[in-house]
């Protein structure tokens, strides 16, 4: 059975650094479980690992599609599913590295999804409507449905969830029997210290040019998006890129802009801790802790053998 290393925990508590020195150790590839790395022309804001910060360690799943472009978890499943295969053939190492939740879950506990193509008309049809009006035409279809809080509000999931339970397919997602040997690795700190984490990480993204970036997706979106369909889509991009835009279109001031930013990656980071701490068997490491990387080497050490 092929084992897979996962490490996961809330943005901006240090998954990266860990996975790279942890991947050195065991001749390991990271596979990145972000959701928002995935698009190209998007690094500052997602906090994307630069090709210097990468140490000459292989990395998938990163820069795989366009900003227009729509993605899902069942395609994210597939792609991961193929390149673990590849490795397994290779005998190398894998290692699970991210935030989203539901793209971790989808790979070590083998998700069952629903197979549903995109229907480019009907998806044109929901674009029009509202974020209530996508949630009542959703409970018509599907008085039962089960969504989390993030995707009862994010418009794109909701069209998603729509145009599923339209071929009259349940959306509850079911959970099977793992191909895989699975070890989980979690870091966590303080509530305190994770916004604190935070906060440095935005002021670094501004001083970066976050805003500049922004600019840049939004003319690049223009090209192949409406209006609406823009704002849309800058949703999935997180509210931290919505309060740069409100910045833009000066409908709010730096600072206000800068606090907004700060506080949706900390409710964020909240959901993640949130999400992680109903999934069993992860094992748990203090993100401060000195001896972090000697720790978890001897740990994977003892799983492998």
């Amino acid at each position: 059975m092929q084992s897979i290393i996962t490490i996961l925990g809330p943005t901006a508590i240090g998954k990266s650094s860990l996975a790279i020195e942890l991947a050195k150790n065991f001749a390991g590839v990271i596979i990145s479980a972000d959701s928002r790395q995935i698009y190209k022309n998007f690094d500052i804001g997602s906090g994307k690992i630069s090709l210097a910060e990468m140490q000459n360690i292989p990395h998938y799943m990163i820069d795989i599609i366009e900003l227009w472009e729509n993605y899902n978890v069942a395609e994210f499943q597939k792609e991961v599913k193929s390149i673990l295969q590849e490795l397994d053939t290779k005998h190398i190492l894998p290692f699970l590295v991210g935030g989203t939740g539901l793209y971790i879950e989808s790979i070590i506990y083998n998700y069952q999804l629903s197979n549903i193509p995109i229907q480019n008309n009907l998806r044109e049809e929901l674009s029009q409507m509202t974020k209530l009006e996508l949630q009542n035409k959703l409970l018509l279809l599907s008085p039962n449905i089960e969504l989390n809080k993030s995707d009862w509000n994010n418009p794109v999931r909701l069209i998603r969830a729509i145009e599923i339970n339209t071929f009259g397919i349940n959306t509850k997602v079911e959970k099977q029997y793992s191909p895989y040997n699975n070890l989980i690795i979690g870091l966590n700190s303080s509530l305190i210290e994770i916004k604190n984490r935070i906060s440095l990480r935005v002021e670094s993204r501004l001083e970066q040019g976050a805003i500049e970036e922004v600019k840049e997706m939004r003319l690049i979106l223009a090209k192949h998006l409406s209006i609406d369909s823009i704002n849309k889509k800058i949703q999935q991009f997180g509210l931290g890129t919505m309060a740069i835009c409100d910045y833009l279109d000066n409908k709010i001031d730096y600072n206000t802009m800068k606090n907004k930013y700060i506080q949706s990656e900390y409710q964020y980071a909240r959901r993640q801790l949130t999400w992680f701490r109903r999934m069993p068997n992860i094992k748990w490491f203090k993100a401060d802790d000195i001896n972090l990387v000697n720790k978890t080497s001897l740990l994977i050490a003892d799983f492998l053998e």
